[in-house]
């Protein structure tokens, strides 16, 4: 939890760049991620549930991966000057690739995760049975 609480910090400071660089504040993945960004960071309590911290992640990842929803790839804003151009695109880029780096990395912890977890259902069937249910009635 307190990972990704650190992390919140993280994306929000990214998400704050991306919006200056871009001026895309308003794309609707990158509204949802802030919301869910700034509720971590205001109520850190809210990721001690293993399906909120779960959430959290797959937010991240549809609004880094998804296609449909253009927030990441919008175009910069343009500068002042070509070169200024440039380098705002370079730190989109720079943005985009640790938004990339984060999620996929968020991904494979939660895949790890579930591996060693076992599977609901077929817990049940390990579950010890009580006395009467080898009784048909």
């Amino acid at each position: 939890m307190a990972e990704l609480v650190a992390l919140a910090a993280d994306l929000c400071a990214l998400l704050r760049e991306l919006a200056e660089v871009t001026g895309c504040e308003n794309a609707w993945g990158l509204r949802v991620l802030r919301r869910n960004v700034e509720l971590a960071l205001a109520s850190p309590e809210t990721l001690e549930r293993a399906e909120n911290q779960m959430d959290f992640i797959e937010e991240l990842a549809e609004a880094v991966w998804d296609g449909v929803d253009p927030g990441f790839r919008y175009p910069v804003a343009p500068a002042a000057t070509p070169d200024g151009t440039r380098a705002r695109e370079e730190r989109r880029q720079a943005i985009v690739d640790r938004f990339d780096e984060l999620a996929d990395r968020l991904c494979r912890q939660v895949e790890r995760w579930q591996a060693l977890e076992p599977d609901p259902a077929a817990a049940c069937l390990l579950a010890p049975r009580l006395p009467q249910s080898r009784h048909m009635v």
